[in-house]
């Protein structure tokens, strides 16, 4: 059985998500450490492309379609659209915060 396909892109709020993280780690912390952040969430992203259904739906809502999982301190929340073999990354945001979709 030949595997399926799926693409990944970032919403507009997800790129100023991940922008603002970016700017806070390095700000924070050093450069350095912003780019391993970066390197790690693109890869992280590649799992999500072969596993798309490997992390939780969230409890919170009635759509299985959105789902979520930590990559570090952050809480990535994304939307499968299975028509098409898409995934969109809809927000980033710390663990601590109240999701705000």
């Amino acid at each position: 059985m030949a595997e399926v396909e799926w693409t990944i892109e970032l919403s507009h709020r997800a790129e100023n998500n991940i922008d603002k993280i970016l700017l806070y780690i390095s700000q924070n912390s050093s450069l350095q450490k912003a780019q391993s952040f970066l390197k790690g969430f693109y890869e992280a992203l590649e799992d999500l492309k072969r596993f798309p259904r490997m992390y939780a739906k969230l409890p919170d809502l009635e759509d299985p379609n959105i789902r979520n999982f930590i990559y570090y301190k952050y809480r990535i929340v994304y939307e499968l659209i299975k028509s098409e073999n898409r995934i969109i990354i809809l927000t980033i945001f710390h663990s601590r915060q109240q999701l705000k979709l």
